[in-house]
């Protein structure tokens, strides 16, 4: 009886042996991948704030809609994001003509908020891709 229980320990021993490497990658993997969905919802969530924040505010400022956005994206852990992650632009529905100030009801202004932040993964993954850049602009209508 004593050999049998032997042989059973080092079988289990073998089989965690190959499984652990297995489990190990697919935990940091996930823990990986999550991280990158956080932070793409944070960088929409970001260029919402910005554009909302130049959009409602009667004197607004580029720097302030940049504040908005690195501030809500700096809620996530782990993310980083500076003013040179953000640009903002003022511009008529066609995109290339300047804003009248004030706006009118024939001639709208529009302020797009576009949030290029880059990423990375926490261990550097063979064979599959080990960072990115997620991009995201949202346009919303001023009033002032």
């Amino acid at each position: 009886m004593d050999g049998f229980f032997r042989r059973d320990g080092g079988q289990s021993l073998v089989e965690l042996a190959l499984t652990l490497p297995l489990l190990v990658f697919a935990i940091l993997g996930g823990a990986d991948m999550a991280r990158a969905f956080a932070l793409q919802i944070a960088v929409e969530n970001g260029s919402r704030a910005g554009a909302e924040s130049y959009a409602i505010d009667s004197t607004p400022t580029n720097a302030e809609a940049q504040t908005a956005v690195i501030n809500e994206i700096n809620r996530t852990p782990t993310a980083n994001a500076s003013a040179s992650n953000v640009t903002v632009l003022k511009k008529q529905a066609d995109g290339t003509t300047n804003c009248v100030s004030p706006p009118t009801v024939a001639t709208p202004c529009f302020v797009s908020v576009r949030v290029q932040y880059g990423w990375s993964t926490v261990i550097a993954w063979p064979i599959v891709p080990n960072g990115g850049t997620f991009d995201r602009t949202t346009t919303i209508r001023t009033f002032y």
